[in-house]
Parts: structure tokens; C-alpha cells; sequence
């Protein structure tokens, strides 16, 4: 994984630009939570950093070709992801204590580093698990499975008998207000 050193940052800032492969992102996301998406292609993100006082300044953008599954047809797609991104990283010993405190919707957006160290891979990881939709569809119009016989609607329809799904507010259709 990718870590810069605030010491490495010139005046003027810099700009960097790296691939990850897929293994070492798998390993990465493992430690974090169950994942219900794969690589495709590498990682590739390119960032400028420029450092201001006690803040640093990343601005940069990520792009990749995602392995995800339709939630309606169950069929693995391709997603393209580009998404640019800006952040402003705070030193940690600014962040509340370990004290229970209420933030603010303005502290709920800040972004920490600790240590002296950046670490540039988890940012654009970070911006990767923002960027997948949470229902993801392989298409707009996706007609999803039948949930009779399981057949792919998306392919042919199916011979499934459909019941109307009938309720106690059903018996408002009949009332008639004059």
C-alpha cells in the first residue's frame, strides 16, 4: 500500500500517480469488511497534494473497471469507476478525545492523518467504496428473475401463472364516493 511522508512534500506540492493490482487491493479490503465486488482492472489513481500549515490539501481522482453482481438478475457486470476527489487532511491530535462529544455536520466530513504519513492507498480505496452504487443494476431496464421459476426475465419471458397479490385494502377499490 501506498504511504507518503508529510517530510517528502515540497513547497510547491506534489503530484503523484500509481496502479495497485488486484491482489494487493484484495488483501487491503479483506481486513476491512466483507466485499461483494472484484477488480477487473488495476487500481490507478493520481493525486496533488500541497501541504498548508497544519493541513494538507489532496485533490485527485481514481478510475477502475469493477466486477459487480445485479441485484435483480443476479448476472456479474463490468462498472466503469472515475470519480475525481478533493480532501483536506487534518492532523489526528485535532480530532475530539476519546471524551464522548456530539459533532457537528461540518465535523462529520473531516478527514485525519496521524503519524506524520499519509496513506495515499486507503484514500483511493476509500474513494472506490463511495463510488459503488448500493443496489447495482446491469442495466437501466433490468428485468430481474421470475420469482416463480427463477427464469432470467432479461432472456424470454416465463409461463409463471402471476397472482394478483390481494390485501385488506383491497375492498376501497369497490367503495364508491358520489
Amino acid at each position: 500500500m501506498f504511504t507518503l511522508k508529510l517530510d517528502e512534500i515540497p513547497e510547491e506540492g506534489l503530484q503523484l500517480e500509481w496502479k495497485e493490482e488486484r491482489a494487493s487491493l484484495l488483501t487491503y479490503f479483506k481486513d476491512l469488511s466483507r466485499i461483494d465486488f472484484d477488480f477487473d482492472t488495476p487500481l490507478e489513481s493520481e493525486v496533488k497534494i500541497k501541504k498548508s500549515g497544519r493541513f494538507v490539501f489532496v485533490s485527485g481522482k481514481v478510475q477502475t473497471i469493477l466486477r459487480l453482481q445485479c441485484v435483480r438478475c443476479l448476472k456479474e457486470f463490468s462498472y466503469p469507476l472515475s470519480t475525481p476527489f478533493e480532501l483536506t487532511l487534518h492532523p489526528l491530535k485535532e480530532a475530539p478525545s476519546e471524551e464522548e462529544t456530539e459533532l457537528g455536520s461540518e465535523e462529520m466530513e473531516l478527514n485525519f492523518f496521524e503519524g506524520g504519513e499519509i496513506h495515499l492507498s486507503e484514500i483511493a480505496c476509500e474513494q472506490v467504496f463511495l463510488e459503488i452504487p448500493c443496489q447495482p443494476l446491469c442495466q437501466e431496464g433490468c428485468k430481474g428473475l421470475c420469482s416463480i421459476c427463477g427464469k432470467d426475465l432479461n432472456l424470454s419471458a416465463c409461463e409463471c401463472v402471476k397472482e394478483e397479490l390481494t390485501s385488506g385494502f383491497s375492498a376501497l377499490k369497490k367503495l364508491r364516493l358520489d
